[in-house]
Formats: structure tokens, sequence, C-alpha cells
């Protein structure tokens, strides 16, 4: 008798995605991709703002395993939402795409996204956009390097890490330039002086 594959419906795999294994989410993640992309990836969009953190973390983690394939409409998502909790997710959705995949077949469309968030002033919107901007690798070099000078500190605080951690040959002589420039905060050469100092 020839084996049957039975296939799990979409309330077990999400039942899966609330379970506290995380062994059994990322069965989750992959029984998604293998028999429900369409509309699991639906359901995990609205997710993405839910008051419910821990499904929301999961949540982002699943779509994050969609790869590249879930890059155009995150970013769409991002562009058309307003609410900053959703964008956040969005953010951190592409955080975890980035640190698996290049993203090279999608620059124009990141540039948008790009130029959109580093200009926001939300505290977690900014550490994010940073934390993306860190792993999409040399592309993301002169962002980061015009942010170390905004009059934002926190942004400006947090790019400085960001850069600080990546292994481009200009990123010494460019912290050096920060702790030359009388221009910036205190607190803002102060950090360039410890990253450069921390990664000799």
């Amino acid at each position: 008798m020839p084996f049957k594959e039975i296939i799990p419906t979409i309330k077990e795999i999400f039942d899966d995605l609330e379970h506290p294994n995380p062994n059994i989410n990322r069965v989750a993640f992959l029984n998604m991709k293998e028999y429900w992309p369409k509309e699991s990836i639906a359901i995990l969009m609205r997710n993405l703002d839910c008051e419910d953190v821990e499904l929301r973390r999961r949540s982002v983690k699943a779509l994050g395993s969609f790869g590249t394939s879930i890059v155009k409409d995150i970013i769409q998502k991002y562009l058309f939402s307003k609410d900053k909790i959703f964008k956040v997710s969005c953010l951190k959705v592409l955080v975890i795409v980035a640190s698996r995949n290049t993203l090279d077949n999608f620059k124009g469309e990141l540039k948008i996204l790009i130029d959109s968030a580093v200009k926001d002033q939300s505290a977690e919107v900014i550490l994010t956009i940073i934390s993306f901007l860190r792993q999409n690798g040399e592309d993301s070099i002169p962002y980061l390097k015009a942010l170390c000078r905004d009059e934002n500190v926190l942004k400006a605080k947090a790019a400085i890490t960001a850069i600080s951690e990546m292994n481009e040959i200009s990123i010494g002589s460019f912290l050096e330039s920060l702790i030359d420039d009388d221009s910036l905060d205190s607190l803002v050469r102060e950090s360039a002086y410890l990253a450069l100092n921390f990664n000799r």
C-alpha cells in the first residue's frame, strides 16, 4: 500500500507556533512553507502588531524563515503602515532575512525603506533599522556613516556601534574623524573613541 502523506492543517501548524518548545516552533515554520505558505504569511502579517509579545516575536521569526520571497511584501507593508509596533516588526523580519541571505536584488526597494526609516525618531525604529543596516553589509556603510553624525545622540551612538563591528578598511579612519570633530556631541565622540579602541 503506497504511503500517503499526512498534511497538517493550518490550525495544527499555528498551534505548534504557539507551543513553548522552540523545536516545535521550527517544525511549524517548515510546515508553513511546505504546505500553507500563502495562508500562513497572511496570518503572520496580522500578528505583527498583536498585543501578545511572544506570539509577535514568533511570527517575526516565522516570516523571516520565508527568506527573500517575503522581502517585497514586508517593505510594502512597512511603508504603508503608521503603526510603530507593526513597522518595528517588519524591520525585525528584514534583519533576520538579511542575516541569512544577500538582498542585492532589492536595492531599489530597500533604498526607499531605509530613507524612510532613518528619519524616524522612535527609539525602537532607530535601533532596528540600524540593526538591519549592520546585517545588510557594505551597501549600508554610507547610511551608517551619515547616521553617526546625526543630531539624535541615540541614533548616532547606535550607528557607531554597528559600523565599528563591520570589517571594512575605511572604518578606522572614519571613527578617528568623528573623534576629532568638535561639532559633534561629546557622547558621540566618546562612543567613537571607545569603538575605535575596543576593535584595535
